[in-house]
């Protein structure tokens, strides 16, 4: 928990770095790997981002999937994600501190969400129907398990699709698709020379995504 940390080892890597370290300084960093700045930037940017993914999560899966909710949107579950994006910055492109939480949010997101989509399908697969259950789940209904199956194989057919694109790519494809953020803050945020840089850049990703799509 956010609260038992930094723990005493953290600390001593904190020295060099501290509240009033400039933040294109602690970035630098750690692109580079170094652990306090990683650490620093924990500090930093965390609750922040903590508050927007669960807004995110909230949204998105509080209809019909309480107990995926109450999983994935645990403080222990995001930190520890958070931390795993912190680790490997290569695709963040921008300077600024805004773009920076936006990119956080946008990427921690994404991870806990394709660990949800990984734990319903498994819950799917195994699921048993309670008692009574059929009657309520009319064909073609939110709630038809034929309906929720077809759904989630085009959710997983286009999860594989996106792999075969490069992250910087696969972001702006995701970000987009899901309306996560505007052509101007991917701009800044993936690296685009520009907004419209950016929007021909999705456009140009989403065409060969059909193709992969439609070759399928």
């Amino acid at each position: 928990m956010l609260s038992s940390w930094p723990n005493t080892e953290v600390r001593g890597k904190l020295q060099d770095m501290d509240s009033s370290t400039p933040f294109d300084e602690a970035l630098r960093a750690a692109r580079q790997g170094d652990a306090g700045a990683i650490d620093l930037l924990t500090q930093r940017f965390y609750p922040t981002v903590k508050k927007l993914v669960h807004h995110r999560l909230d949204r998105d899966l509080r209809n019909g999937r309480p107990w995926l909710a109450a999983r994935f949107s645990t403080g222990d579950v995001v930190h520890e994600v958070f931390l795993s994006v912190l680790r490997d910055l290569k695709a963040f492109a921008g300077e600024s501190e805004g773009a920076f939480v936006g990119y956080l949010a946008m990427v921690v997101r994404n991870r806990l969400i394709d660990a949800v989509r990984f734990h319903e399908a498994e819950r799917r697969d195994g699921r048993r129907l309670a008692p009574g259950q059929e009657e309520r789940n009319h064909p073609g209904s939110a709630t038809d398990p034929a309906n929720r199956a077809d759904i989630s194989d085009q959710v997983e057919q286009l999860q594989r699709a996106l792999l075969l694109f490069d992250e910087r790519e696969q972001l702006l494809l995701r970000a987009r698709i899901e309306s996560l953020a505007t052509f101007r803050e991917l701009a800044e945020q993936l690296g685009y020379e520009s907004e419209s840089g950016a929007r021909r850049a999705y456009y140009a990703a989403q065409a060969r995504l059909v193709l992969v799509l439609k070759g399928r």
